[in-house]
């Protein structure tokens, strides 16, 4: 333990609860090196030197750290994303920039990514920062802060519910007939039958596709909550999976352009371009979704089988429907009335025609 020389510049050793901490002073200056020393001894005997270590990591050592544990186990779409968020907080933060330096410049980010994304993405990126800082906080030990915690985040509406109407779903289904991209008519009736999230249509290949059994079965490593799950195949579902059978040869995946795999982003162009023809506006893919959920609750299905079909692991994320169920009773009540009150007429003029 103590000073010695490497290459004409002074290093250090301290031991500290069993714990070798092994530094350069950067300096060739014997003086200046004893000085160094002598703080490093005071602050790891204070407690200090291990919180201000942590602090002086850059944001570009603890996103390498993360990104080798944890991001790639993730499934292609979900490292794409996290790849995406990183280059992000490195154009507004900077690679190099100290941990402790994040505390004080993260509070500009929602302005810095406004006016190009939705607060829902601003949220999501920030959501992924404090997950970082989080697992370096409690899996590694580091004696850090975690800033996002002490910033107000973006404010978002998860409970909009946006589906398709009787009469949009017939513009729709009217539209896809007569585009360029064959493949998108079976791939929106597939949304529309599962609820599956547009990448794991994406994903989707034909040994998942049950046909025998009318099941469809995705394992959890590439489910959004790492549960499987499990969908019965509708009629219309099995009838366009058989159509598309007829080529399958040509690729493991049951969506795809001629062979080639279909990416989220390309299928996303694609729908905008056929909602803009149909006239449908303030719609998204995901909203597919929305709509099969929808028409479940709608035709009394009850929340608990809905959560399921949604793969949903918290029932609260289901409950965003369940107005709908009381929607649809209350509608049904007042076509009963209505009802009523027609055969109300209708026999009291069928007695004065009589009288």
């Amino acid at each position: 333990m103590g000073l010695y020389k490497r290459n004409k510049v002074w290093w250090y050793t301290v031991v500290h609860r069993g714990q070798r901490i092994q530094e350069s002073t950067k300096t060739e200056n014997k003086k200046l090196a004893e000085r160094v020393y002598a703080k490093v001894l005071f602050d790891v005997q204070e407690g200090r030197w291990f919180e201000n270590k942590a602090k002086r990591k850059t944001l570009k050592e603890m996103i390498a750290r993360y990104e080798k544990e944890y991001t790639e186990s993730k499934t292609y779409y979900q490292k794409k994303r996290d790849k995406s968020v990183f280059k992000h907080l490195f154009g507004f933060l900077g690679e190099h920039c100290t941990l402790e330096d994040v505390g004080n410049k993260i509070g500009g980010y929602e302005m810095f990514r406004k006016s190009k994304v939705r607060p829902s993405t601003i949220l999501k990126e920030l959501a992924l920062l404090r997950r970082i800082f989080n697992v370096a906080r409690k899996q590694w030990k580091w004696k850090i802060p975690n800033p996002i915690s002490d910033i107000e985040l973006p404010k978002v509406n998860n409970a909009r519910v946006r589906y398709l109407t009787d009469a949009e779903h017939v513009r729709l289904m009217t539209t896809l007939d007569h585009v360029e991209e064959r493949w998108l008519k079976p791939f929106v009736i597939i949304a529309l039958e599962t609820g599956l999230r547009l990448s794991n249509i994406c994903d989707l290949t034909w040994d998942e596709v049950n046909m025998s059994i009318r099941m469809i079965v995705i394992s959890a490593e590439k489910m959004k909550n790492k549960d499987y799950i499990g969908i019965p195949i509708s009629e219309d579902a099995y009838n366009t999976f058989r159509d598309l059978q007829r080529i399958r040869s040509i690729s493991s995946s049951v969506f795809h352009d001629n062979g080639e795999k279909l990416y989220p982003v390309k299928v996303q162009r694609a729908f905008r371009k056929v909602l803009k023809k149909a006239g449908i506006d303030d719609f998204r893919f995901h909203d597919l979704r929305h709509t099969f959920a929808s028409s479940l609750v709608q035709s009394g299905v009850d929340m608990y089988a809905v959560q399921k079909l949604l793969g949903h692991r918290d029932s609260r994320m289901t409950q965003r429907y369940s107005h709908l169920s009381v929607e649809y009773l209350r509608e049904a009540i007042s076509r009963k009335k209505k009802s009523a009150t027609n055969l109300l007429h209708s026999e009291g003029s069928q007695r004065a025609i009589a009288l």
